[in-house]
């Protein structure tokens, strides 16, 4: 089982609404709706938002570290999926008027719609600030001048233990541990920088010390962190190579890109220049040749892995078959697929059953999802007259 469990999409959005409010509760109780505390941490006054951040940032770390180590999750696939692809030019650009933009308004993106639904002008007018933008930026990303700054330095999704050249199925727990070593030495340095500039603190931003719940708090990460030496020294097990594919039809595979793609890991074995021009939603553009280069004898195997080839696979390639996971092959090769999603079919007839009418909705679906062009509507489905003849109606409000 893999992460998110939440039995249907329409379920997930409500609990993400009431995790949302329950977010922007915190943040206003703990003081990141006023600008003056906010702000205080780039003085060195009150460092409080930098600890809680931090504190956040490991625990999501080491619990989806954890939740990998476990078989509870796939990290990778989380990562490549939940984060955006590493832009070392604009990604730095950024940064810096992120910050400028943070200290001239006192607030950051999260923290400005805070203020803002607490009643604080300043907080609204961040808000205003931050749609303009948007706007702006909307309109001058696709032109040639931004477009090239907006994709300057691109690396596709890199992480640390690939920028120190360690092992997949290792790195992420080593780099884990790091950064928690990393935030355990900041908070205490904040609490120090505190101390010192303590005379010069805003009596409205009034620092927080770690105190004894600081101390629980390092004690938790320090626990995390032990479990994570565990797993990561826990063997893995034996590890069975040679396998065969199992054969996944097309319109199975699309019902689970399109409902669950967390679990999937699509792998496009065509030349690059034709899975770049069209693939399925979500697969990686890998030519059979540079398989082996992806490790996938050391992959966590909490996804299902899926090959599409040209052509239906005689064999399944070593570095595949490798693979702990489960692994499929798409029945049909790519052709199926286009067959499936990217030719338009026909209306079923009137009077067709329910069941052939909710697979050509489905193929529908999946047409106007990869195209953008909507199918025709299916024919509405009959209807039963009510037994008997109509009543006369007596007039007025009888009908």
């Amino acid at each position: 089982m893999t992460f998110p469990v939440l039995p249907a999409h329409e379920l997930g959005l409500v609990l993400a609404v009431l995790i949302g409010f329950g977010f922007g509760f915190v943040l206003e109780r703990a003081g990141f709706g006023r600008a003056n505390k906010l702000a205080a941490q780039f003085y060195g006054h009150d460092m409080t938002v930098f600890k809680v951040m931090f504190s956040a940032i490991v625990t999501a770390m080491l619990g989806v570290v954890l939740a990998s180590a476990l078989g509870l999750a796939d990290f990778r696939a989380l990562a490549d999926h939940a984060t955006s692809g590493t832009f070392l030019v604009p990604m730095i650009a950024g940064g810096f008027l992120l910050g400028a933009g943070f200290i001239v308004s006192g607030y950051c993106p999260g923290t400005s719609f805070v203020a803002m639904a607490s009643g604080k002008v300043d907080g609204l007018m961040t808000v205003l600030g931050v749609i303009v933008g948007q706007v702006i930026w909307a309109e001058l990303e696709w032109r040639p001048g931004f477009a090239a700054f907006h994709n300057a330095g691109a690396l596709g999704n890199f992480y640390l233990w690939e920028l120190f050249h360690l092992p997949a199925s290792s790195g992420p727990y080593v780099v884990a541990l790091g950064v928690t070593a990393m935030a355990v030495g900041c908070f205490v340095g904040a609490e120090k920088l505190e101390r010192v500039l303590s005379g010069r603190t805003d009596p409205h931003a009034v620092p927080t010390p770690a105190g004894r719940a600081g101390r629980f708090v390092f004690a938790g990460l320090a626990a995390a962190a032990a479990v994570g030496l565990v797993g990561l020294a826990t063997p893995t097990g034996a590890r069975e190579v040679g396998r065969e594919a199992t054969a996944v039809a097309p319109l199975a595979l699309a019902r689970r890109v399109f409902d669950e793609p967390w679990k999937l890991r699509i792998l496009d074995l065509r030349s690059l220049e034709a899975c770049s021009a069209k693939r399925i939603p979500g697969a990686e553009c890998v030519p059979a040749e540079k398989l082996g280069e992806l490790g996938l004898a050391e992959a966590p195997a909490a996804r299902d892995l899926v090959l599409v080839a040209d052509a239906p696979l005689a064999a399944t390639p070593p570095a595949a078959a490798a693979y702990a996971g489960r692994v499929y092959v798409l029945e049909g090769g790519w052709a199926a697929w286009q067959q499936l999603a990217l030719v338009p079919t026909a209306p079923p007839a009137p009077g067709a059953p329910a069941a052939e009418l909710e697979a050509y909705r489905l193929r529908a679906g999946i047409h106007a999802a990869m195209t953008g062009m909507k199918s025709a509507p299916p024919p509405p489905t009959p209807t039963v007259a009510a037994p008997g003849g109509r009543k006369a109606g007596g007039g007025g409000c009888s009908g």
